[in-house]
């Protein structure tokens, strides 16, 4: 009976899941705003003069800025020591500067990148997949988040200062290795231009920086040729998730083709659209300032998760995961991430190069929205798939081991 309540649970969930994921796909995208022929030919003058500017070896003095330039450095220095760092930084600058909606975005999604790294270390993947996909990937993990803050961070601090002042200080953006493509749109929105433009480009030029830098790069090329990251794509270990309490209502976003420049941007645009939703922003950030992040995910639902391992589940596994909860007396371990991860990328970092074609990019700032399943089905099935894998796993070794006896 026990047996058959068990296949039950994941024989319902993870088909329905199954089932549901073409509505996902194939739903049509609808386009909440597109840039205005007046914006386009402001872009093109700013940024027409920002690239006149480079070309012609324009140098402004650093010795009239020499202050600012070292602040700005030392403060993203100390802000991007790792994940939690980095995730505790963008939300201190939105409690600041509200109306810089991206940094919030970028804190939820920060987040969900710790959750990812404390995963490899947690109850099931380190049984599931090998210690050095494991190691190569929080590597890449670790990687990109640390890319993204370096060139995003001093922008969010110029704007800053900019504020402070009453001028654009946006002009420094080269001491910084900052795009053109930002420079330009920054500038526009310091003139006055408060539509979507700013967070849109954002999210463009921060996945377009580490598609040049980390995606394209042989080295991550070689890890998403191999089987492995196939397993961990098809496991769905990569949802988004915007927690609200009670966790039932936690909305976010499945993560498909990571290695698509095209589908990472069109996901944060997505992301976006679902956290400053009105239904959603308040509970979420209301989540934000009450929950210190830690990369556990005990941080938004401890009756699932806990920070204590079990060291006999090696020996002994038991299935602890029901419907949409866990069975009475069972968590699933996932340990704060300064616990398991130590290694942290400090660079090289890279200038942000990627904009060179201004007609192509323009037609990609646009704001566009799919419709999806609701995150806890994917969310749940995903936690039985991982759960199943790393039973099936431990069973046929068990079956092996004893026929090694026979």
């Amino acid at each position: 009976m026990n047996a058959s309540k068990r296949l039950l649970t994941k024989f319902t969930l993870i088909p329905f899941q199954f089932l549901l994921q073409p509505f996902s796909v194939w739903s049509r995208k609808k386009v909440l705003w597109e840039l205005s022929s007046k914006q386009k030919i402001q872009l093109q003058i700013l940024w027409n003069k920002i690239n006149k500017k480079q070309k012609n070896h324009v140098r402004i003095s650093f010795r009239n800025h020499r202050e600012l330039i070292e602040n700005i450095k030392y403060e993203t220095r100390s802000k991007n020591k790792d994940n939690i760092t980095r995730t505790t930084a963008y939300l201190s600058f939105f409690k600041k500067h509200p109306e810089i909606q991206w940094s919030f975005l970028a804190h939820m999604v920060s987040r969900n990148a710790g959750y990812f790294m404390t995963d490899l270390k947690g109850e099931f993947l380190p049984h599931i997949i090998e210690d050095v996909f494991g190691e190569n990937l929080y590597s890449m993990l670790e990687k990109g988040n640390s890319m993204i803050f370096e060139d995003a961070y001093p922008q969010l601090l110029l704007y800053e200062e900019s504020k402070k002042k009453g001028t654009s200080l946006f002009y420094l953006c080269q001491f910084f290795n900052v795009s053109p493509f930002m420079e330009g749109v920054w500038e526009l929105y310091v003139q006055g231009d408060h539509s979507p433009l700013l967070p849109i480009a954002q999210i463009i030029n921060e996945q377009s920086h580490i598609e040049k830098h980390l995606v394209q790069t042989p080295e991550y090329q070689r890890l998403l040729k191999k089987l492995t990251y196939r397993i961990q794509e098809w496991l769905q270990l990569s949802q988004i998730l915007f927690p609200v309490l009670p966790l039932k209502n936690s909305v976010g976003k499945n993560m498909y083709n990571f290695e698509s420049l095209n589908a990472r941007i069109e996901l944060g645009q997505n992301l976006y659209h679902i956290l400053f939703h009105p239904k959603h922003f308040q509970n979420t950030y209301s989540f934000a300032l009450q929950i210190p992040h830690t990369g556990s995910r005990s941080d938004y639902d401890r009756s699932v998760f806990t920070l204590k391992d079990d060291p006999h589940k090696k020996k002994y596994p038991i299935e602890k995961l029901s419907f949409f909860k866990t069975k009475r007396n069972q968590k699933i371990y996932s340990p704060h991430l300064y616990e398991v991860w130590k290694q942290n990328y400090h660079g090289p970092f890279f200038k942000s190069n990627w904009f060179s074609d201004q007609d192509f990019t323009i037609e990609k700032i646009r704001w566009v929205k799919k419709k999806s399943v609701p995150i806890s089905i994917s969310y749940w099935a995903g936690l039985h798939k991982l759960e199943s894998a790393f039973l099936l796993k431990h069973y046929y070794r068990l079956i092996k081991k004893n026929r090694g006896h026979i």
